[in-house]
């Protein structure tokens, strides 16, 4: 952040110096001072400060407040006096140099940081009202309309120059002591005072037709429209009326009147011969009025539409601004529908969210037409919408534009939201290191490869990732690639178009669209038959497709992410998985460890999967779990995964009774089954020491299961003490699951 430059004015050299090493401990640069106010005039114009301290009596002929009025002058230079005067005198001559405040001698550290802040903070708002006011003024002057302004008297305080020009008005700006009533004939000076009467009430005016006059004495019709002008407060201060010169519109309605009457005496004039003809003129007349009676009526269900809508509708023109909202969106930003037109969509949602929507906008100006869901802050709040843009044409057929719907659709996605894990502190290294590398790629948009076995958490580890990056706002879909007929599988992932093939009655949009600005996990994708492996290889380069039927390419920025339990690379050796896809898709490949890896997060799992399926059951309450329990769930070594273990508690909550999770009903295998296996890599993926480790705890976790949790059988088993197996148990963190 810059910090604020200010000039210091002081004739005392010994307090100059304070003041500087003051504002420098206070955070803000002294490029240099001056002692007289001539030097200080001098020192201003070449180092364009943001503040000047002005000291008011300097040596010199002149004094800082001369000084101060100079700089105000040349420079624009906000000034902030210090003194230890206060005699009238001075503060009357120093009140017209309008200063930002003033500072009395002998001054404390953190009083002048207050008034420096307070006069640095006013300065930036004149500024931008300045700005604000100039901005106003030149859009004003470059409205092709004759727009005045006058205060509660009615007297005129601002004409615009096409007003000026139109009524020739040589007036000065403002027009002192001239009213709005004195550019009317006289015969219609009273309605229109009366008119002005009822717009300084608070009244709005429109479609006020008089004749106005010129200076010149030259009259012409006007239709006005006004409104008053109002401060913060609510008090009404002015009128601010637009003139439009009808004398056109008059003369084409005298035009039309004419005709319509020579029409009317041809038609009285002619004959009996003409009857067909004037019939067949009467048919013309009524059909053109059918027409424009259709044509009101359609402009009229246009308005009702798009003003009662319940959903934000908005039009935008090629340069990405707002040139037409309705009503609805005006409520939910809390702005007026007049301020919203214009600007764009970094100016509403801020630079974040309009970075995506440019990316949406940019491709419905090619000719998409685009739906998604998108999340973006509206007053502070992250509300989610259901956005539908489509391409405006003219009768040429070129995209002028581009018309959007958006629903606010945060509560129902709230409701339907299922149930999310929050993040455990998981007690397991394998699940930890796990997480800590998904955490790292959920920063990225690269293509992320899940392999693990069935039931261990897949799904799981994807949307985890999918709710730490950047796409978290937008959707999450999943297409089980196993679960689809493979006569389907392209059409459920890219989409299809009317008449693609038999049953498509209608166009339908694929998971990739669906998925847009989101993530699309593809679950069992070693099951995806290859004809559509070489599509989605395409795609993944291209980021393009194409709808099954049709030919128009298609943009989706969705992020992929695939999970399989197959071996991908022996699928490839066997040439049933392409093997550029399989290098494709391996950007990053996480493996998601087996449930019987990660015994120490088993009680984590059971409440929190116990507590989920309570809910579903609508039990009355929480049945309590005992240690027995948690040590029998332990010990089994869930060839199922994650998938197993809620099923067997799903399963025991059924048929528990009396409140409490009876171990007899989980129904886990023979604890004495036959021979486990283990398989250790080398060189080992993991340190020597962390190898050695998880050897040990598969033998004791092994043991325990078989011994049904009881230390001394397992210890027995192991062929060591029941002391030695407790200190196993410690380091390796196993007591949890005794």
């Amino acid at each position: 952040m810059n910090r604020a430059r200010i000039v210091v004015v002081e004739d005392e050299s010994i307090i100059a110096a304070h003041l500087q090493e003051v504002l420098t401990q206070l955070g803000y640069e002294v490029p240099a001072t001056a002692s007289s106010a001539d030097e200080a005039v001098e020192v201003v114009g070449q180092v364009s400060p943001d503040l000047v301290l002005m000291d008011i009596v300097l040596s010199g002929e002149t004094d800082g407040i001369d000084a101060a009025n100079r700089i105000r002058s040349r420079f624009n230079v906000p000034v902030l006096y210090l003194t230890a005067h206060a005699e009238e005198q001075f503060l009357e001559r120093a009140k017209a140099s309008e200063p930002l405040s003033y500072i009395l001698k002998p001054y404390r550290k953190e009083g002048l940081r207050t008034a420096i802040e307070v006069a640095l903070y006013r300065s930036r708002m004149e500024r931008r009202l300045q700005e604000s006011e100039t901005r106003y003024r030149e859009l004003v002057e470059l409205l092709p309309e004759n727009i005045f302004e006058t205060d509660a008297e009615g007297y005129i305080t601002y004409v615009n120059r096409n007003g000026l020009r139109t009524f020739r008005c040589a007036l000065e700006q403002p027009a002192a002591g001239f009213r709005l009533t004195d550019v009317v004939v006289p015969e219609d000076r009273p309605r229109v005072a009366d008119c002005i009467g009822q717009v300084l009430s608070g009244e709005k005016l429109a479609g006020l037709e008089f004749t106005a006059q010129r200076q010149d004495g030259t009259t012409f019709p006007v239709i006005a429209y006004a409104g008053p002008i109002t401060r913060s407060n609510g008090v009404v201060v002015g009128t601010r009326t637009v003139a439009v010169d009808i004398t056109e519109r008059k003369r084409a309605e005298d035009l039309l009147k004419a005709a319509h009457d020579q029409l009317e005496v041809r038609v009285e004039q002619r004959t009996e011969e003409l009857a067909q003809s004037n019939r067949l003129l009467l048919e013309e007349i009524a059909e053109r009025k059918r027409a424009q009676d259709d044509a009101h009526a359609s402009h009229q269900l246009f308005q009702a539409i798009f003003e009662s809508a319940r959903d934000s509708i908005f039009v935008k023109d090629r340069s990405l601004r707002y040139t037409l909202v309705n009503s609805d969106m005006a409520h939910l930003l809390g702005r007026p529908v007049t301020e919203l037109v214009g600007l764009t969509d970094e100016e509403i949602f801020g630079q974040e969210a309009a970075e995506h929507l440019e990316k949406v906008d940019s491709r419905v100006l090619t000719g998409e037409s685009v739906e998604e869901e998108y999340s973006r802050l509206v007053h502070g709040e992250t509300l989610t919408f259901h956005d539908v843009r489509v391409p405006l044409r003219n009768s040429a057929g070129n995209t002028v534009g581009l018309c959007g719907i958006s629903r606010n659709i945060t509560e129902r996605k709230r409701a339907r939201q299922r149930l999310k894990m929050v993040d455990e502190d998981w007690r397991s290294p394998a699940m930890s290191k796990t997480l800590s590398d998904a955490l790292s790629v959920a920063r990225t948009d690269s293509l992320v490869l899940l392999l693990g076995e069935s039931g261990s958490g897949k799904d799981y580890i994807a949307r985890w990732i999918h709710d730490r990056s950047r796409r978290s706002n937008g959707p999450f879909f999943v297409l089980n690639c196993a679960a689809v007929a493979p006569e389907l599988a392209e059409s459920e992932l890219f989409g299809h178009e009317a008449g693609a093939f038999t049953g498509a009655r209608g166009r339908v949009r694929g998971f990739l669209e669906l998925a847009e600005g989101g993530t699309l996990l593809l679950n069992e994708v070693g099951d995806l038959p290859l004809a559509l492996q070489v599509k989605l290889l395409t795609f993944l380069d291209t980021r393009s497709f194409c709808r099954v039927g049709g030919r128009e390419l298609i943009k989706a920025d969705a992020r992929l992410m695939a999970a399989t339990n197959r071996d991908l690379a022996r699928e490839v050796a066997e040439r049933r998985f392409r093997k550029d896809l399989f290098f494709r898709l391996s950007v990053f490949t996480l493996r998601v460890p087996s449930l019987r890896q990660r015994p120490d997060d088993i009680p984590i799992l059971v409440e929190r999967l116990v507590s989920q399926i309570a809910g579903e059951l609508r039990l009355a309450s929480l049945p309590e779990i005992d240690t027995e329990t948690i040590g029998r769930l332990c010990s089994y070594s869930w060839p199922g995964n994650v998938r197993e273990l809620r099923n067997v508690l799903e399963r025991g909550l059924i048929l528990s009774k009396d409140g409490e999770l009876n171990p007899d009903v989980l129904l886990l295998g023979d604890p004495a089954e036959g021979d486990r296996f283990w398989t250790v890599s080398f060189p080992p993926k993991e340190p020597l020491p962390e190898t050695i480790k998880e050897i040990r705890r598969n033998f004791v976790v092994e043991a325990l299961r078989r011994s049904g949790g009881n230390k001394d059988k397992a210890a027995r088993i192991l062929n060591i003490s029941r002391y030695t197996l407790r200190r196993q148990m410690k380091v390796l963190d196993l007591l949890a699951c005794k």
